[in-house]
């Protein structure tokens, strides 16, 4: 049988393998280096130190390392961002809440701590006037309008109270108590329009009578003294007290101070005095039960007296004329 030539070989030889298979030189490379890296993992797998080959080799995979490492890591970020919100908005929640109550604890301290200061006070001027028997009372109840000029408070018959009672703070004189019932009164301030006080000044000693100017809606909660002679020495400060002669107020308790003084033709002089209270803000007032163990009040309703003898003209004006009542209840000085 004739010997095949040299190029009938090399044909053979090529169409035993895949068509193409020389020409896909990429994947000749590909294949070659896959298996050199196996042989020298293979050679190196049980040395501590890798040979030099290895690491030039390895150093040719570390960009492509490096890259898909960043991705890696910049995912893991993302989601640690997020959980890391999470985390930050259930924190920021747990700070309003506790921020809140704060607030809230904070206003009930503010709260406490201006009512221990109120009861001292009175505290105080219990102790400092021992002569007069002293009912607290916390206030209830107002008339619609901004003054506290009558209101309500949570004492009553049962606690010993009567109407025409006056009613004080540790600042000076508030009213009288107009009606009663058994556990609750109500009182008239000075500073109503219906109101008439025998009054004296501290300074000078003259008498005279302080009115009431409020009335529904009234913004303006000034007293009026009249009926002082037209000669008397007033001067802005002045202290102005009730003098007892009205039967009602024990005498010596502050109602206001002087703002300013003119004539009033025959009224006398006119002075406009500042209440010595807030009647913006009342809680606690002092009911006077008695005064060196005389009742209060109750003596004045035994002789017949009722609140219509106190209730001034219906005009409240600093130059209205006084009732007849109000004449006798302060005499000209």
């Amino acid at each position: 049988m004739p010997r095949k030539t040299g190029k009938a070989e090399k044909k053979e030889t090529e169409g035993s393998l895949p068509v193409g298979f020389f020409r896909n030189k990429p994947l000749i490379v590909t294949i070659v280096v896959i298996v050199v890296l196996v042989i020298l993992l293979a050679v190196t797998g049980g040395n501590t130190t890798a040979t030099e080959s290895t690491n030039v080799i390895g150093g040719a995979f570390v960009p492509v390392q490096k890259f898909f490492y960043g991705i890696s890591d910049s995912i893991n970020s993302f989601f640690d961002g997020i959980t890391s919100n999470g985390e930050a908005v259930q924190q920021t929640q747990q700070l309003d809440e506790e921020l809140a109550a704060l607030k809230g604890q904070m206003n009930n301290y503010d709260e406490m701590k201006a009512e221990n200061e109120r009861l001292r006070e009175m505290l105080d001027y219990k102790q400092k006037n021992t002569s007069q028997e002293l009912k607290v009372a916390a206030v209830t109840g107002k008339n619609p309008g901004n003054w506290f000029d009558v209101f309500t408070i949570d004492v009553g018959k049962n606690d010993g109270v009567e109407v025409n009672m006056p009613v004080i703070t540790p600042d000076g004189l508030v009213g009288r108590v107009s009606e009663v019932g058994l556990n609750w009164a109500k009182v008239m301030a000075v500073i109503d329009g219906r109101s008439n006080v025998a009054a004296i000044m501290e300074r000078t000693r003259e008498h005279g009578v302080v009115k009431g100017s409020v009335s529904q809606n009234s913004l303006d909660s000034k007293l009026y003294m009249n009926y002082l002679p037209l000669a008397s020495d007033v001067i802005e400060g002045d202290k102005v007290l009730t003098s007892g002669l009205d039967g009602l107020f024990p005498k010596g308790l502050l109602i206001g101070m002087v703002q300013t003084a003119q004539d009033s033709g025959e009224n006398g002089m006119n002075v406009e005095i500042k209440s010595a209270v807030d009647f913006r803000r009342l809680e606690e007032v002092f009911v006077v039960l008695s005064v060196d163990g005389e009742a209060t009040g109750a003596a004045e309703t035994q002789q017949g007296s009722s609140s219509a003898d106190i209730a001034p003209a219906p005009s409240t004006s600093p130059e209205s004329g006084a009732s007849a009542s109000a004449e006798a209840s302060a005499p000209q000085g």
